[in-house]
């Protein structure tokens, strides 16, 4: 297990500390090589652990002559989110020290919340007439609709002027959902009607007047 971590590690290591063997090989106490640290700490169970958990790991030397008092390599293992120092003292090759950081993973981006759809009037259909009549069907698609509904008297006919209005699910001829009327006047108004996502129609009575009823669904 030793020899292939280290084999895989040898095309991707940054042993800094190598380029000053030549200087470091003349000075006192230096009886551990940069190479002999990196050995040590593999034989470590944490750092073993540490290179099984984690993926791309690359691995840098540096002396670092004041941890603890004492004059050590720092062998540092690098992962994506992690980092493990390793400290071995280069006289004795004693590990000193262990020190382990987990840095945050990229914070995922939240997903862009929607905007809600606003609702508003929408105009479905518009009827007129002098006289009886059954509209053809006409499709609701919210909870919430109305009729705008305007009766005009004809000219010397306001005390003959009959209106009314029966709203009818399609196919229903006995329960209607709504119903007003006008009669004797001018009417100028708006029914609202809250049973909707359906089809509907409207039956009309109407003597001595013109009518225009105006359909709007709320969605």
């Amino acid at each position: 297990m030793k020899k292939q971590i280290v084999a895989i590690l040898v095309a991707i290591a940054v042993i800094t500390s190598l380029l000053t063997m030549g200087v470091l090989s003349n000075e006192v106490g230096y009886r551990i090589s940069p190479c002999d640290a990196i050995d040590i700490s593999l034989e470590n169970a944490t750092v073993t652990d540490f290179l099984n958990a984690t993926n791309m790991t690359t691995v840098q030397v540096y002396n670092f002559k004041g941890y603890k008092g004492e004059n050590a390599w720092m062998v540092k293992w690098s992962s994506p989110n992690r980092l493990l120092n390793v400290y071995v003292n280069v006289a004795t090759g004693n590990i000193t020290g262990i020190e382990e950081q987990t840095y945050p993973g990229p914070s995922p981006t939240p997903s862009p919340t929607p905007t809600p759809e606003i609702e508003t009037w929408h105009s479905v259909i518009t009827f007129t007439g002098s006289d009886d009549k059954t509209t053809q069907p006409f499709t609701i698609k919210g909870d919430e609709w109305r009729i705008k509904y305007t009766v005009d008297p004809l000219a010397g006919q306001t005390k003959f002027s009959i209106f009314g209005a029966y709203v009818y699910p399609r196919g229903e001829t006995k329960g209607y959902v709504s119903s007003w009327d006008c009669w004797y006047k001018s009417c100028n108004d708006t029914q609202y009607i809250y049973e909707g996502n359906g089809d509907y129609y409207i039956k009309v009575i109407s003597c001595s007047n013109n009518w225009e009823l105006e359909v709007e669904d709320y969605y």
